[in-house]
C-alpha cells in the first residue's frame, strides 16, 4: 500500500537532482533566474521570489516607497524571464504523456501569479501617488489575507521538494479559507461603502486587490490539486527503482 504521506516527486523524476542543493529555501528569491536550470530549481527560484514579492506587497500597502516596489518589480522580471526558460525546457524535452501534461503548466501559473501580485503593486503605487485613504478595517482584512497567503505559497515551495499528500491537502484546505475570506472581504467592503466609513476612491483600488488575492489562490490551488493526481498516477521514485 502506498505510504499517505510522501509519494513521487514529479520534478525529481524529469531531473533527479538539483543543479544546486538548497540548503535555505528562506534566502532563495535571492537566486537570478538561470539559463540552465533543472525544473524543480526553476519552480524554486520563482515561487520563492513571489513568497518576497509578497512579503513586500503587505508593506507597500500601507506605504509604498519606491525602492521597496523597485525591489518588487524586479523580482517580479526575473519570474517572467525564468518563466520562458522553464517553458522552452519543458518543450522541447523528451518527457511525454501524463508527466508532461501535468507540469507544462506550472512555469505559467506561476508567471500569472507574478502578474497578479505586479497589479498589487499598481494598486499600492496609486494608493501612495494619490493619497487615497484605506480604513483600518481594510488594513486588518488584508493583514489576514497577506498571512494566509504567505503561508500557503510557503507550503507548496515545500510541496515541491517533498510533495507530501497531506501538505497538499492542507494547502487546499488553506485555499479554501482564502476563497471564504476574500468573499465575505467584499460583502463588508460594500457594506462599509453604502455607510459612508470607505473613501469612495478606495473602493476600486480594494477590489482589485481583492480580486488578484483571489485569482492567485485559484492557480495555488491548482498546482496543488495537480501534484495529488499526479502522486496517484505516476509510481514512486522507490516503484521505479525496483522495475
Amino acid at each position: 500500500m502506498r505510504e499517505k504521506g510522501i509519494f513521487a516527486n514529479p520534478f525529481r523524476m524529469m531531473s533527479p537532482k538539483l543543479d544546486t542543493e538548497v540548503t535555505r529555501l528562506e534566502d532563495y528569491y535571492k537566486k537570478p533566474y538561470a539559463e540552465s536550470v533543472s525544473l524543480e530549481e526553476g519552480l524554486l527560484i520563482m515561487i520563492s521570489k513571489e513568497i518576497e514579492m509578497t512579503r513586500i506587497l503587505s508593506k507597500c500597502v500601507v506605504t509604498c516607497p519606491e525602492p521597496l516596489a523597485q525591489q518588487c518589480q524586479t523580482l517580479a522580471e526575473a519570474i517572467h524571464r525564468q518563466e520562458k526558460v522553464l517553458t522552452r525546457d519543458l518543450v522541447s524535452s523528451k518527457v511525454r504523456g501524463e508527466l508532461l501534461k501535468g507540469v507544462i503548466r506550472f512555469p505559467y501559473r506561476l508567471e500569472r501569479i507574478g502578474d497578479l501580485l505586479e497589479s498589487m503593486l499598481r494598486c499600492c503605487r496609486i494608493k501612495a501617488r494619490d493619497h487615497i485613504p484605506f480604513s483600518e478595517k481594510a488594513h486588518a482584512e488584508l493583514d489576514q489575507l497577506f498571512a494566509v497567503l504567505t503561508d500557503m505559497m510557503t507550503n507548496l515551495r515545500d510541496a515541491f521538494r517533498t510533495p507530501n499528500r497531506i501538505l497538499l491537502e492542507h494547502i487546499l484546505s488553506q485555499g479554501h479559507k482564502l476563497r471564504q475570506m476574500v468573499e465575505d472581504f467584499k460583502i463588508t467592503h460594500w457594506d462599509r461603502l453604502e455607510a459612508g466609513f470607505c473613501a469612495v476612491e478606495a473602493s476600486p483600488v480594494y477590489r482589485d486587490i481583492l480580486d488578484s488575492f483571489r485569482l492567485i489562490n485559484e492557480y495555488l490551488e491548482k498546482m496543488a490539486q495537480t501534484l495529488l493526481d499526479l502522486g496517484a498516477r505516476i509510481p514512486t521514485e522507490d516503484a521505479v527503482g525496483q522495475s
